[in-house]
């Protein structure tokens, strides 16, 4: 890219200011991942030679074409990396680092706009389930309006109608008339049943009785039939108490506590997190700088320049010549093999 197209774009890029609210639908946005591409396929230039001049993964190179910048990463260091790649291919810094904040303002404009659609339909759904109900509430009260009606009106029939209704007679029939004699000889009848009554249920009893003692008698010459099965005594009550109180004295094992030393011979930026996810340490770290820290293990740690910083960790130095110089490590402690 030539110096007058990169003013151009400086130019586009003046027009929004730096607390930016609101980009236009419209406006074409050039972002710097293009730029970077163009003026490395103007010098004919492939990602692989970027990287090994940069000392830069490949990959790394490739994301910042496609404007994939590490969101877990301080914005610091994406703005650094853009600045050495621009150098290197002849861009003006200012304009990259313009690009690159637009495009954030961009995209932070475009997850609004997400959210405020899914928010959207969330309103209409909750407007749809609160309208169904209340149609399940009016129909509620209308069964239970009409349910009282009917209850109220068979009561009202219920009352209405005669609790007991005398039979009528018929012409040819003709009322009973009772007297005295009539009562005596019913009392006479109901003394003869009474009697007969007590006699059949004390023959019952002598009858029950007699079967009663038969049957205790055969029960009693019985010969008794001797357990030949093993029998296995029970645990007292109290040895069970002591075996649940020892089990519950049992010591709860602790998670294991890292110890770790980190010396700086150069400015690192540092981030360490363990294992339980609270963050230990966190900072650029100055050279001459001594780091003790102490957290459950294992430790996920990132280290910005990992060559300036030595590692004892649990009394034993960590062999940091395995992760290269100048690049972003992250690992864990102890090392997985």
């Amino acid at each position: 890219m030539t110096k007058e197209e990169n003013s151009a774009t400086a130019k586009q890029v003046e027009g929004i200011t730096e607390p930016m609210n609101e980009l236009s639908e419209d406006m074409e946005l050039i972002s710097p991942g293009s730029m970077l591409k163009e003026a490395r396929e103007k010098l004919s230039l492939s990602q692989e030679e970027i990287a090994k001049k940069l000392n830069f993964r490949p990959s790394l190179v490739a994301n910042m074409e496609q404007d994939i910048f590490d969101a877990t990463l301080p914005a610091t260091f994406n703005r650094g990396y853009l600045v050495s790649y621009a150098k290197l291919v002849a861009i003006d810094v200012e304009d990259i680092l313009a690009s690159y904040d637009v495009l954030g303002a961009a995209n932070i404009q475009r997850s609004e706009m997400q959210s405020f659609s899914k928010q959207t339909v969330k309103e209409a759904e909750h407007s749809r389930v609160m309208w169904l109900s209340y149609l399940i509430l009016i129909v509620l009260v209308g069964l239970t309006a009409l349910w009282w009606q009917q209850d109220n009106k068979q009561s009202a029939a219920l009352l209405i109608e005669p609790s007991t209704a005398k039979p009528a007679l018929t012409e040819n029939e003709t009322p009973v008339e009772t007297s005295v004699t009539d009562s005596s000889l019913a009392d006479t009848v109901a003394e003869e049943v009474a009697e007969k009554t007590s006699s059949a249920t004390e023959t019952m009893i002598d009858e029950v009785g007699a079967d009663l003692n038969k049957e205790a008698a055969s029960v009693i010459a019985a010969p008794i039939i001797e357990n030949t099965e093993q029998i296995i005594p029970a645990k007292p009550q109290e040895n069970l108490a002591t075996e649940t109180l020892q089990e519950e004295q049992k010591p709860i094992e602790s998670p294991s506590v890292a110890h770790a030393v980190f010396t700086f011979s150069g400015d690192c930026w540092v981030n360490i997190y363990d294992a339980t996810g609270e963050r230990i340490a966190w900072g650029i770290k100055k050279s001459g700088y001594v780091m003790d820290i102490k957290g459950v293990a294992p430790l996920r740690i990132t280290l910005g320049k990992p060559e300036l910083a030595s590692i004892i960790f649990n009394d034993e130095p960590v062999d940091m010549s395995t992760f290269n110089r100048g690049n972003i490590a992250k690992f864990t402690l102890p090392l997985s093999p």
